[in-house]
């Protein structure tokens, strides 16, 4: 589903590469899931600055998944503190994503 305007990347709709990074992730490839999904939040964040809308959540979900899996806190925190900066889409996922956020942060006070 190739379409212009925000949301793009490599020429394609952030959408459209949903089987990939779940393929990549139950491959084990994690650091070749983390280099799309980073790409990928840039664009989810350049659709919702161009058109006004909350962003997409689950691009942001995967890669503070994969970044729990490598063991690497800081960036998951990181990349769920730059969800929390952003512009929410409704439904119930946006709760929960903070709720990690808390919950991540709460371990990093542990460390």
């Amino acid at each position: 589903m190739q379409v212009t305007g925000g949301g793009l990347y490599q020429g394609w709709h952030y959408t459209s590469y949903v089987t990939e990074v779940r393929a990549l992730k139950r491959a084990g490839r994690l650091g070749e899931a983390e280099v799309l999904l980073i790409g990928l939040v840039d664009a989810v964040e350049a659709e919702s600055e161009k058109n006004g809308w909350g962003v997409a959540p689950w691009y942001y979900e995967q890669l503070a998944i994969v970044y729990r899996k490598q063991k690497r806190p800081l960036e998951e925190l990181a990349i769920l503190e730059r969800y929390a900066a952003q512009r929410h889409a409704p439904g119930a996922k946006p709760a929960k994503l903070m709720e990690r956020l808390e919950k991540v942060r709460s371990n990093m006070d542990q460390l």
